[in-house]
């Protein structure tokens, strides 16, 4: 990792994207987006290196489902924080912890078929910082994939465009 941290700024976001993935890593959060055209072993190989970097981080998903099948979620380590009947099934909210390789799995399987469908977007909350979002950064990087790197400074006027860097 380049070490210019001189006087180099803390970054406030760095993203990174190509033709049918983006990802905008800031301190407390991670937005990703998948297109619905591409390699699907790059969720794994995207949520893995989140995971790697930061056990700590998670999702809050809402699935419609029956009552019955909130333990199936609970079972693979989900984390139910609230559910509302809605008709004939419920609204379950749970954490899915990246902590948990269950939990992950299933949530890697259900962003690789809400793909097939539609172009997907996700939040992950981390615990994010200078270090952590560098070494995502890197990570990602190996994958070749990404054809644009933008990192944005703490201390650039707002509008500006941050650092554009080709991986």
């Amino acid at each position: 990792m380049p070490s210019s941290s001189g006087n180099r700024p803390e970054p406030v976001s760095i993203e990174v994207s190509g033709s049918a993935v983006s990802i905008v890593l800031t301190q407390g959060t991670i937005n990703i987006w998948f297109g619905r055209k591409f390699d699907k072993s790059l969720i794994a190989k995207i949520l893995l290196i989140i995971s790697k970097v930061d056990g700590t981080a998670e999702h809050e998903k809402e699935v419609l489902c029956l009552f019955e099948e909130i333990s199936e979620f609970e079972n693979n380590g989900y984390i139910l924080t609230s559910y509302a009947r809605k008709k004939e099934k419920y609204r379950a909210i749970f954490v899915v912890p990246f902590s948990n390789t269950r939990a992950l799995e299933m949530f890697m399987e259900s962003i690789s078929q809400e793909t097939e469908k539609e172009d997907v977007k996700i939040t992950l909350y981390w615990r994010g910082g200078k270090i952590r979002m560098n070494l995502i950064k890197e990570e990602l990087s190996g994958l070749n994939c990404f054809g644009k790197q933008n990192v944005v400074y703490k201390d650039e006027p707002v509008g500006a465009v941050g650092r554009r860097e080709e991986p």
